[in-house]
């Protein structure tokens, strides 16, 4: 089987030829990255199978229609830290975000959010909403130059839910989802409904046949009870997983994180695969998620990138051999890491052993 085909039979719940082994992050546009790291983007751009991201944008709030916006910047009082002043000039009025920025790549921090109050929310709601008309030519050339090698992932837009907790942040999410559950349901919808408008377009292009999306981990336990994440989770995210199977596509959810406790809402959603199920001890073996949801969802993921990064290379290549051996049965898997290579500047020698490992010993061991 090409990396094409493979991929599709482990998401369409066929068996492929032998395991799928997908590393995030690494794709044929990549370019070179630090010397430390380059020989594990090699493996995986040559042995690999390539799953490759791509979004078309959705615009401003979902929405197309210009909002005039202003970005300021000065030192924080952070060391290595600026502070990023972002102001959007709405037809109710200015929202405001304001970021920790990194020198050198390291994550950001938000500060302030744009959607504190009540206000807040009318304001972003006066933008009026335009659809936004995706470019998908990139898609298409992308598509071409991968070729069988692998398989381009279209993203529909963030899920409904994380587009309004990134605007919110998880701590006025969390307060709102007590005191405003009827606001968040409106918002969630608003944000549902462009979502589709947006799918559609890509739809129509011819965009596809395998989507994914990312942001369902910011409503599930400790942030947000199973009862909500079923609520603004499963049940608008349904209505994007019919639309992506209406036009016979697959779609992929992107949600780190325990599983545990809602595990099988993916499955209630429709989804055709989940990413990365993490390993204990802050997650599930891959031995209980086959149990649970083996036969309805494809299971992408389960190594650790701790255990890339930190496990002696002899027991990491028993751990992969077990996930494996555990994951292959009946197909719906793909081993990946949770993480992507590239997590510091540089990469040890011990984490470089262990990516080769991973791919070493899965082309040998998840033969079917």
């Amino acid at each position: 089987m090409t990396g094409r085909e493979r991929l599709l039979a482990a998401l369409r719940g066929e068996v492929p030829d032998r395991v799928p082994v997908w590393a995030w992050g690494i794709h044929p546009w990549l370019g070179e990255v630090d010397p430390s790291i380059q020989p594990v983007a090699d493996s995986y751009l040559d042995r690999g199978d390539l799953l490759c991201w791509w979004g078309g944008g959705i615009g401003t709030f979902g929405s197309a229609a210009h909002v005039p916006v202003e970005v300021k910047t000065w030192p924080s009082r952070l060391p290595d830290y600026d502070e990023r002043v972002t102001t959007w000039h709405t037809p109710a009025g200015d929202l405001t975000q304001v970021m920790y920025v990194s020198h050198h790549g390291r994550p950001g921090y938000v500060r302030k959010y744009p959607l504190e109050t009540f206000e807040d929310v009318r304001r972003m709601l006066s933008v009026p909403y335009e659809p936004w008309q995706p470019d998908c030519g990139s898609f298409f050339e992308r598509d071409a130059e991968l070729g069988d090698r692998g398989l381009m992932l279209a993203n529909t837009g963030v899920d409904p839910m994380y587009a309004l907790n990134h605007l919110c942040g998880s701590e006025t999410f969390a307060i709102w989802s007590i005191e405003q559950r009827a606001m968040v349901d409106e918002l969630i919808d608003v944000f549902l409904q462009r979502q589709l408008d947006h799918l559609r377009r890509l739809l129509a292009q011819g965009v596809g046949p395998a989507f994914g999306y990312v942001g369902p981990e910011l409503c599930i336990p400790p942030l947000q009870s199973p009862r909500d994440f079923e609520r603004w989770v499963v049940e608008p995210d349904r209505r994007i997983a019919d639309a992506v199977h209406e036009a016979g596509g697959v779609l992929l959810a992107h949600c780190h994180g325990d599983m545990r406790p809602v595990l099988e809402g993916f499955v209630r959603m429709k989804a055709d695969a989940l990413h990365p199920i993490e390993p204990p001890p802050h997650g599930m073996t891959m031995a209980e998620a086959k149990r649970r949801v083996g036969g309805d969802l494809c299971i992408v993921g389960n190594i650790q990138h701790h255990d890339i990064e930190s496990m002696e290379p002899r027991r990491f290549r028993e751990v992969v051999a077990e996930t494996v051996r555990a994951g292959m049965p009946g197909g719906r898997f793909i081993l990946s890491p949770t993480a992507t290579p590239f997590g510091w500047p540089t990469m040890t020698d011990r984490a470089r052993e262990n990516w080769t490992a991973m791919l070493d010993v899965a082309l040998e061991v998840g033969r079917y």
